[in-house]
């Protein structure tokens, strides 16, 4: 009874023990120097190794490496589109830069939005200004107008002396010219 018990506790703490594994997806195919041939490879590459077709005969392929090495490897073997490792290692860079970009312009946006307060506060103190310097100009253009209104009536003395004299002046000149015609063109 005791076996059958430690043996039914063995099972049930077996699974939480058991360890977690994955199949790599690392691929690595052997180049031959034959089609169809089970002799040692050339060379050997693996998952997302770029390979140049020189040739294709009944499901193989004639291939040139990256490093110039030239071999027949199986059609199965290859596709067209890069494999996802590549491709996940290009989208992780991809996401890097375009985190590393967010964060500058999050940056860049939160000195914008100091700029833009103190844009707004200089903004606010010009208006204020401008407010007050237009009452001071209005405040002069009454004082002004005040000021030209009361001084008319000089104006209007000004003129009348102005056309007294002139009247004079006239009277004088003529009263000359007609003594001047009287005698001759004698002044006297």
């Amino acid at each position: 009874m005791r076996q059958a018990l430690f043996l039914l506790l063995m099972f049930s703490i077996a699974p939480a023990m058991a360890e977690t594994v994955y199949i790599s997806d690392v691929l690595r195919v052997g180049v031959r120097a034959l089609p169809n041939s089970s002799d040692v490879p050339v060379t050997v590459v693996t998952s997302g190794a770029e390979l140049q077709v020189l040739a294709r005969q009944d499901g193989h392929l004639r291939v040139r490496t990256a490093g110039g090495v030239e071999g027949w490897i199986n059609e199965v073997y290859v596709t067209g589109e890069l494999p996802a490792r590549v491709r996940l290692e290009q989208l992780d860079k991809e996401r890097a830069q375009l985190q590393a970009e967010l964060a500058r312009l999050r940056s860049s946006s939160s000195e914008s939005t100091g700029q833009i307060a103190q844009l707004t506060a200089r903004m606010g103190a010009l208006q204020e200004e401008n407010m007050r310097l237009q009452a001071a100009s209005t405040e002069l253009m009454a004082k002004l107008q005040a000021t030209q209104g009361g001084y008319t009536w000089l104006y209007y003395a000004l003129a009348l002396i102005g056309l007294f004299i002139l009247g004079a002046y006239l009277g004088v000149r003529w009263a000359k010219e007609r003594m001047a015609q009287r005698f001759g063109g004698l002044e006297l």
